[in-house]
């Protein structure tokens, strides 16, 4: 195992020489520096390359792979020092964008280190690495698997500074599924769990995560109170990782301020810094800050250059949600530099990548994983009471014989207690089961009669008027038929169209708002092209992400294709305005400048009544409002959140 561990530094070793290289980083690492080539006892050396190598955060990849190198040579193998030295690698393969050897390469940490005894912070330490670079591989799910494993790991230990690293984890994982709540519950957890301010100010990502939480929650003092904090404790102890990246956090709150001159002072000194510590996937998350950036100022050929720039960088290291993040600057930047065809490639690029990391990480596995840890953790306080119970009655065996007597019938008593309460609770959980089985059973029936029903009342009208048309060409046939041919050739794509929707939503347990709004901005935008004549303005302002289930959601995504259709065919309309707006309530509103209603013409039609009974199947309210001078305002909203 300790050969195939070598391997990797072999490779390296014939780049690398053993000398002092790079030039001064930080005063801390100047001075570890020179400690370390004045020093000639073995001892001192070994304490002062591994030091060194604790300052992975502001090291090049060049220089810690040197001082990796250097302090595998004077460790003896088999030793919990050795693996901890040969542990900093990982944040090498970091740096180099190298995601998935990482987790190979800590996968194989484990399986050695598991032989030797005191092992205990040296597995945290790799679990914590492995974690890291699972998200970083955007495997979230599992990211989150290993964190709660080091949780237990670190709190069975007592390893303070183990323990805010999984809650820093944990709450990073989530915010890279943009599970921002769940974060923030996370990342608290790590602020109060000490009041060592050296600790604290090695745990400086909590308050920069819960500032970037906070910011993209629109909670705008309390981004910059931890964010500020964040920066100040990281200057303080010259981590140049984390200082770069609050100086980016703190750049996206004062472009939402839109503090322009503030916002370019930071990333460009934010780039500055990372230029110093060499991380590709922080370089990544740099180059989509800047393309965001320059989108918001209109320098939109800069904006592309670099959103493409990071998402080609992106593609190699197979980094998921940092291709969401880029490729959302990079439609930015088209839609700002009015190029349609561009920006609508670009979404439908995006509704794929966001199906693909949905897939990847449900969050009924990850709801999962996280009710495994917590039911692990009441067994191990169980185990612990037995445990105690266990020494308490040892201890009494040195008594009396009447306190042996006691103790003994306390326990077989207390014992007793626990196998009832503990036969209650399966009986509970047997009956709970049964119930949810039977809620399954009744949902799905219900729901296969709906999808039944939808199907024989969107595609039926299709199928029926194909026949017709087809039934008219074989008793009618004439050269001048071609547009029956046509109709023909419509209601079969419409028949398609209905295919591709109901499967869309059937794909997914839940689907959120930004789904249903990307895809209806990519329908639109394939519609819209049909009508030179008409100006199309789109809005979105989602800062809760609201779910609903496959019915309901397709019930709304039918709803607004037929607005827009009414709209673009009836009203004769020059301009459309389509605005989504999801906070505390559900506000989708489609306004055109046409000939509007007449003053009874709500109640008329199969396509009006359509659409408030597909509203009042989601629990939604629909209006009619005419629009001064002309036109029609249509609102669909809901009072409640899921």
């Amino acid at each position: 195992m300790l050969n195939r561990l070598s391997k990797p530094f072999l490779l390296l070793f014939l780049t690398i020489i053993i000398s002092p290289s790079g030039h001064g980083q930080t005063r801390q690492i100047d001075s570890l520096r020179n400690q370390l080539y004045q020093q000639h006892n073995i001892g001192e050396r070994k304490g002062a390359v591994m030091k060194m190598c604790e300052q992975y955060y502001s090291l090049c990849s060049d220089s810690l792979m040197t001082y990796v190198m250097m302090g595998k040579n004077l460790y003896q193998p088999s030793t919990t020092d050795y693996f901890h030295i040969v542990n900093f690698y990982s944040f090498f393969l970091f740096k180099q964008g190298k995601s998935a050897e990482a987790i190979s390469y800590s996968d194989s940490l484990l399986h050695a280190v598991s032989r030797i005894p005191d092992n205990t912070k040296v597995v945290s330490e790799i679990l914590s690495n492995k974690a890291s670079a699972l998200i970083r591989n955007n495997q979230n799910k599992e990211g989150i698997e290993v964190s709660l494993k080091l949780l237990e790991n670190a709190e069975k230990s007592k390893d303070t500074l183990a323990v805010l690293k999984a809650y820093t984890i944990l709450g990073w994982a989530n915010m890279e599924l943009e599970s921002y709540p769940e974060a923030i519950k996370w990342l608290n957890k790590g602020l109060y769990y000490t009041n060592d301010p050296m600790m604290q100010a090695n745990s400086s990502a909590l308050d920069n995560n819960i500032a970037s939480c906070y910011n993209n929650l629109n909670h705008r003092d309390s981004a910059f109170h931890y964010i500020n904090k964040g920066l100040q404790y990281s200057r303080q102890i010259e981590n140049f990782l984390n200082q770069a990246n609050a100086l980016n956090i703190r750049a996206a709150i004062y472009l939402k301020e839109n503090n322009f001159a503030l916002a370019q002072k930071d990333l460009e000194e934010a780039l500055k810094v990372r230029e110093k510590n060499g991380d590709l996937h922080y370089i990544i998350s740099d180059m989509a800050q800047l393309s965001s950036f320059y989108s918001s100022i209109h320098e939109t050929d800069k904006g592309i250059a670099m959103a493409q720039r990071g998402i080609a960088l992106a593609q190699k290291s197979r980094n998921l949600s940092k291709l969401i993040f880029l490729n959302t600057c990079l439609a930015d930047n088209y839609q700002r530099a009015m190029r349609k065809d561009d920006y609508a490639n670009t979404l439908q690029t995006i509704i794929r990548l966001k199906d693909s990391l949905y897939e990847k990480n449900s969050e009924g596995a990850i709801a999962e994983m996280v009710t495994k840890y917590e039911l692990q953790k009441k067994e191990n306080i169980i185990i612990q009471q037995e445990n105690t119970l266990i020494k308490n009655r040892y201890f009494a065996l040195g008594s009396i014989l009447t306190m042996i007597l006691v103790s003994l019938i306390v326990w077989l008593v207390y014992r007793n207690y626990l196998n009832k309460q503990q036969l209650k609770m399966e009986q509970a959980l047997a009956e709970e089961k049964i119930h949810s089985i039977k809620a399954i059973q009744l949902a799905e029936e219900k729901e296969r009669k709906r999808i039944a029903a939808d199907l024989h009342d969107n595609l039926g009208s299709y199928a029926a008027a194909i026949s017709s048309n087809i039934r008219y060409l074989k008793e009618n046939y004439d050269s001048d038929n071609e547009h029956l041919i046509a109709q023909l050739d419509e209601n079969a794509q419409g028949i398609v169209t209905q295919l591709s929707d109901s499967i869309w939503v059937l794909k997914s347990e839940q689907l959120p708002v930004t789904n249903l709004a990307d895809r209806f901005k990519a329908w639109t935008q394939r519609l819209i092209q049909n009508y030179p004549d008409v100006k199309y303005h789109y809005e979105e302002d989602i800062l809760n992400d609201i779910e609903f289930t496959p019915s309901k959601m397709l019930n709304i995504f039918l709803i607004l294709k037929e607005c827009l259709n009414n709209a673009l065919k009836h009203s004769c309309c020059s301009d459309i305005r389509i605005q989504f707006i999801s906070n505390t309530e559900l506000t989708i509103s489609m306004e055109d400048n046409g000939v509007g209603f007449q003053a009874n013409e709500q109640n008329r039609g199969n396509g009006i009544e359509n659409i408030r009974r597909r509203a009042f199947a989601c629990e939604l309210k629909v209006e009619w409002e005419p629009v001064s001078p002309s036109g029609t305002k249509v609102i669909l909203r809901s009072a409640t959140t899921n």
